[in-house]
């Protein structure tokens, strides 16, 4: 309670602090210009004798303080928005305002600190300040759920000018139908991101609260995510990554939910609200390494000594070499759980505070433990390598005479490269690739690889051209090309070192098995998706725009992402309106499916049709147990298909995989 109380008491001290400054000193006019052709237009209602308006009590339903938003001026419009959330009642809202005289509102007078009904009444009204005219006021309203936040320092332009920063404060997040998600502290207020940070005016954040919260239905965590999508002006992409994956059955998939975002009175626009990728139960449910390493260490595990091995320190990014912190005692299991992610060479040094880079130079961020012991980092480190030798091996099998799917469960790995091929991100096995590794005791001992994140970059919304060690080359402006199959290894030429030019998923895809495989997972999984998303009066991408329509047109107004190539950021994917956005990527989506449904359909196969019927049925059980047991009569037609437990050989585990899958279909 005395935080609410304090957080009154300053945003009255604010509003009287904006009224003398105001006061104190006239701001002269702002031209601006649309080109070097075109005559400065002057800015007639930027200053106008109003030195602030809120509009306050907008989710009555909801016991918070918290629920207010100041109009805000529009330089491309020169005119004055008021940006509501869904929660609002039109007919009773609280206006507060100083100027130098009664405001009216298309004639009718405005009286400051009490309720009104006008706002409901028109959503464009004429401004007049003791008879002046000031300009129009333009009323929108969103159709989504919304979060309030007050910040210590009221505001986030601290922030969003130094990433280093922190915030703390109160938050209210309220979802469509009215109900409060939450209300109370947040802990923790900082950025997120690296390109989508820097180059975004509309900044994400990282949200960290005091315990863990059901929020809309995504289940408990304290650690939350605030996308603001700013380069991606559909707005969808991450979404439909998260859908392919659930669709393509990944193990694990981050939820999501667009809300309209308030900080401190200021509408920042519609933001994606997402789970964390991390260790825990209700995100990436495998054991929690470093909880069980700080039950039996003395003392918060940043605070041992942090060392490297292989490299000068250990911000360097070098071969062979790993970090670590000097840890004195590790759990009898060190197996798992281990979270990691493909990190960037030049970003290694920063961004990983546990890590490895392997032989071949792919550098790789463990995320859980983040604070990992020496014991810890050489186990997965080896596991790693000894997978990645496997990988780069003629046949398939390293020095000890293990497949490369002894180490890594290869359905999750073509999972991962169609979701990454399909859409063209830039990148792929660049960064944000995840990873993870359960405990031997609780898992299967494999790698499996996931959950997908940070896809803004993909369908031709930034355009790269990769060229591997192999002289194969991908342009991910053009929809009909291979893409990913062309990646190399972070650090190749520009770490200054011969690290090698051609990623995991590349080296995968030069093999025949792999490469059946994967078009047979694209046909069964991917490719219905893909018709879903597109095909039709109604795709389903429409359907997803149409749900954040309201939305996405309000934070046009307050960004102005939309309008064609002159507000562009990256690539080719700003439309005249949200709509047109929409169908650029749904346009080059199409395209792209084209291309891999052509490239592909020749490859594929019907997962256990080993008598190349077409259909996967008893007989193909008979065919496979004649066939072990060297029946003369009974020939493989489809071997690949009868890999149904893809070790690369087929034997009785496939036979019994085999069985299962018919009793499953039989019910």
């Amino acid at each position: 309670m005395r935080g609410y109380v304090k957080h009154l008491f300053i945003r009255a001290v604010t509003l009287m602090t904006a009224a003398l400054v105001m006061l104190a000193a006239a701001v002269p006019s702002v031209s601006l210009a649309a080109d070097a052709d075109t005559k400065e237009q002057e800015l007639k209602y930027r200053d106008i004798p109003v030195y602030d308006l809120e509009a306050s009590e907008l989710a009555p339903g909801t016991d918070t303080c918290l629920d207010y938003v100041r109009w805000w001026y529009s330089e491309w419009e020169d005119c004055r928005y008021l940006f509501l959330p869904s929660t609002a009642d039109r007919n009773s809202i609280m206006v507060n305002y100083i100027a130098d005289d009664v405001i009216s509102l298309g004639g009718v007078p405005l009286v400051s600190g009490e309720m009104t009904s006008l706002l409901g009444e028109a959503d464009e009204f004429d401004i007049t300040v003791g008879g002046t005219d000031c300009g129009k006021l333009k009323i929108m309203q969103s159709e989504l759920g919304c979060i309030f936040i007050t910040t210590e320092h009221m505001g986030l332009d601290r922030l969003d000018s130094n990433r280093a920063l922190t915030e703390t404060g109160l938050m209210t997040a309220i979802n469509a139908q009215g109900g409060t998600e939450y209300n109370g502290l947040i802990e923790k207020l900082s950025a997120h991101g690296n390109s989508s940070w820097d180059y975004s005016k509309k900044k994400p954040y990282n949200l960290k609260l005091p315990q863990k919260e059901d929020l809309y239905g995504m289940g408990k965590a304290k650690k939350w995510v605030l996308l603001g999508n700013y380069l991606d002006h559909s707005m969808l992409r991450n979404r439909i990554a998260a859908e392919m994956a659930n669709a393509a059955g990944m193990e694990y998939v981050p939820d999501t939910v667009f809300v309209d975002f308030y900080a401190d009175g200021s509408y920042r626009g519609t933001y994606q609200l997402s789970e964390r990728v991390q260790i825990q139960k209700n995100r990436v449910n495998i054991r929690d390494l470093e909880e069980k390493t700080e039950e039996i260490n003395e003392k918060d595990l940043e605070q041992y000594q942090y060392l490297a091995e292989g490299a000068a320190n250990t911000r360097e990014y070098m071969e062979n070499s790993y970090k670590y912190y000097d840890i004195p005692n590790d759990p009898a299991d060190i197996t798992g759980g281990y979270l990691m992610e493909f990190q960037q060479w030049n970003r290694y040094g920063t961004k990983a505070k546990s890590g490895f880079v392997t032989s071949r130079g792919q550098a790789v961020s463990i995320k859980g433990p983040e604070y990992a012991s020496k014991a810890q980092v050489e186990y997965i480190r080896s596991f790693v390598q000894d997978m990645e030798d496997a990988i780069y091996s003629e046949d398939g099998y390293n020095s000890k005479g293990k497949h490369y799917s002894e180490y890594l469960d290869v359905d999750s790995l073509i999972n991962a490269y169609l979701i990454q091929e399909i859409s063209e991100n830039v990148d792929s096995t660049y960064s944000s690739f995840y990873m993870w590794k359960d405990s031997d005791k609780k898992g299967d001992g494999r790698i499996h690889f996931g959950p997908v994140w940070d896809m803004d970059f993909t369908y031709g919304n930034f355009k790269r051209t990769m060229t591997n060690s192999d002289g194969e080359s991908g342009f991910s402006g053009n929809p009909e090309t291979l893409y990913t199959a062309c990646f190399f290894i972070s650090g190749y030429k520009d770490s200054g070192r011969d690290t090698l030019g051609i990623s995991w998923l590349g080296k995968m895809y030069k093999r025949e098995d792999f490469r059946r495989r994967a078009a047979s997972a694209y046909k069964e999984r991917f490719e219905p998706f893909l018709n879903e998303l597109i095909d039709g009066d109604e795709p389903y991408i429409r359907q997803m725009a149409e749900e954040i329509s309201s939305s996405a047109e309000m934070s046009n107004a307050r960004w102005h992402t939309y309008g064609g190539k002159d507000f562009l950021i990256f690539g080719d994917s700003s439309g005249e309106d949200f709509m047109g956005s929409v169908e650029i990527l749904r346009a080059f989506a199409e395209r792209r499916r084209n291309f891999l449904t052509k490239t592909w359909t020749p490859l594929s196969f019907v997962r256990g049709d080993v008598n190349g019927d077409g259909n996967f049925d008893t007989a193909d059980l008979v065919r496979l147990k004649k066939w072990l047991i060297k029946a003369e009569t009974a020939p493989l037609e489809e071997p690949i298909a009868a890999d149904i437990y893809p070790d690369g050989s087929i034997d009785v585990f496939d036979l019994c995989t085999l069985e299962r899958e018919l009793l499953k279909q039989s019910g």
